[in-house]
């Protein structure tokens, strides 16, 4: 098991948009999105709830069970040299504790084949598109 200092934070808005071009599993409660640094160290998370989850309190208690969950987690699920950033659902503040660690957990595991193996999964919808071109109704 890694020690505490192990897993370090994300906190620049860059960093996080470095993991969200990276791999992602999504699961009931929570999106998680990792990316492989270059240089090789410590596992690096970060935490983020929209507005869509609701407001400051609900936000704040979402991300809050997300770092526990985190905590619990990473070190046996996460891979060193390895961002992630873990995004709260609508259901993330009140989902059952066991819910949230399973989701948690599952999406992990999903990861760490997809790192290991070098596949990347992208949804339809953010698959690569070619630019639109303007139209004479543009």
């Amino acid at each position: 098991m890694t020690s505490k200092s192990a897993i370090e934070r994300l906190r620049k808005r860059a960093e996080f948009l470095f993991v969200r071009q990276g791999a992602r599993a999504g699961r009931g409660c929570v999106l998680i999105e990792a990316r492989l640094r270059l240089e090789n160290g410590p596992i690096r998370v970060g935490f983020t709830a929209s507005k869509k989850v609701g407001n400051a309190v609900a936000r704040n208690r979402a991300k809050r069970r997300l770092r526990e969950a985190a905590r619990q987690l990473l070190p046996q699920h996460g891979l060193p040299g390895v961002d992630y950033v873990l995004v709260a659902r609508q259901s993330t503040p009140d989902a059952p504790w066991d819910a949230l660690l399973d989701d948690v957990g599952n999406a992990l595991i999903r990861l760490r084949a997809d790192l290991e193996t070098g596949h990347r999964r992208t949804p339809q919808n953010r698959a690569s598109k070619p630019p639109k071109t303007p139209t004479e109704s543009d």
